[in-house]
């Protein structure tokens, strides 16, 4: 009989809690946002409940499919998943990027499907190759190939802050798998310098990494962003203005819906608000260990933990813009932001980790 002590169960509860709470702050900020661009008020948030629902059946999928099945479809996810990546360029751009494909009801965006298909790749990868990880030809080399495509397509649409979050989460399991040090270190010092540079080649991403480091100075540019979202921040204070009080959601903050959601949830529900999705995050990530670390098959406790770094680290990021702790990228807060393509896929990494921790008993 199922309980609450059922790792299986909190995993569903903590992931329908911060759903929920995306729920609420989609509505408060998308009802502005659609009547905006002549939509009704429900818009965004009946966008974002289809894809919850579907998103719920995806995670049922993900929680019967054995985790060994990944094993023989990596080939076809991997070929797929480029496939797809390259199929983002025949479409008309979205605010300057390439990043989603166009179906009759809703907008497809492969890199979700990418992050998903390099975890699975990677703890497949570290299992088979264990007795070789330390060789550079037949260990570092080949994974190397596979990341650098991925990612590469990736980086086109272009898409850095997801792109920096899988090499992130690759490296991580590589560190994990045993890897030698000194090829992580020498990865680390080959992908800082070709970010520098790509950073620099793009005058937006130059523009934001300045105004990251003096938004004030550019308050009225690049800054603009994220100042709004620390006005947010520290308008909250520690309980908040309460729940649809917010005054930056009213068109100050851009993007406030999806990358600074965050930002808006500080202001409404303060320190005590924000700091409670964070422990449903890190609890989320202790439940995640807790499974991977029952794990003897070590393909499954990396496919496991991977999926756990996955979400954690993206939350971190999302997060650390909108204090200012790190540039502005970008990247949505799981489960919380709107988009359902990322819905949809999160709901699908919890069903496998339902699966995973099934797999242990």
């Amino acid at each position: 009989m199922l309980t609450f002590r059922d790792e299986r169960i909190q995993l569903i509860f903590v992931s329908f809690a911060l759903v929920v709470i995306g729920f609420v702050y989609i509505y408060s900020i998308g009802a502005l946002q659609a009547s905006r661009i002549g939509k009704m008020e429900y818009f965004f948030l009946f966008k974002q409940l289809t894809s919850a629902v579907i998103g719920i059946f995806i995670m049922y999928i993900g929680y019967r499919i054995p985790l060994d099945s990944y094993r023989r479809w990596i080939p076809f996810l991997y070929l797929l998943t480029l496939i797809l990546l390259v199929l983002v360029f025949f479409f008309k751009p979205v605010n300057g990027a390439n990043r989603w494909i166009p179906f009759p009801i809703f907008s497809f965006q492969p890199s979700e499907l990418a992050k998903i298909v390099m975890v699975i790749y990677f703890a497949h990868y570290l299992d088979k190759k264990e007795d070789k990880i330390q060789l550079f030809s037949k260990g570092i080399f080949p994974a190397s190939v596979m990341l650098g495509v991925m990612i590469s397509l990736i980086l086109l649409e272009p898409d850095f802050g997801t792109t920096i979050l899988i090499i992130t989460v690759s490296f991580i399991l590589l560190f994990i798998g045993g890897m030698d040090k000194k090829y992580i270190i020498v990865g680390i010092l080959i992908v800082i310098p070709v970010a520098v540079t790509l950073i620099l080649m793009a005058g937006y991403r130059k523009a934001r990494l300045v105004s990251f480091l003096n938004p004030w100075e550019y308050k009225n540019t690049f800054g603009y962003q994220l100042i709004q979202s620390l006005v947010a921040i520290g308008s909250g204070g520690v309980a908040g203005k309460g729940l649809g009080n917010s005054s930056q959601k009213l068109f100050f903050l851009p993007e406030a819906h999806t990358d600074f959601v965050f930002s808006i949830i500080s202001e409404e529900l303060g320190f005590i608000g924000s700091l409670f999705c964070i422990i449903l995050i890190l609890y989320m990530f202790i439940l995640v260990y807790r499974i991977a670390m029952r794990h003897y098959d070590k393909y499954k406790r990396f496919l496991t933990l991977g999926f756990g770094f996955m979400i954690l680290i993206q939350s971190f990021i999302h997060i650390g813009v909108t204090v200012g702790i790190l540039p502005t990228k970008g990247i949505t807060l799981p489960f919380v932001s709107y988009g359902g393509s990322a819905l949809i896929a999160q709901m699908f990494i919890v069903g496998i980790l339902m699966r995973s921790a099934e797999e242990t008993k």
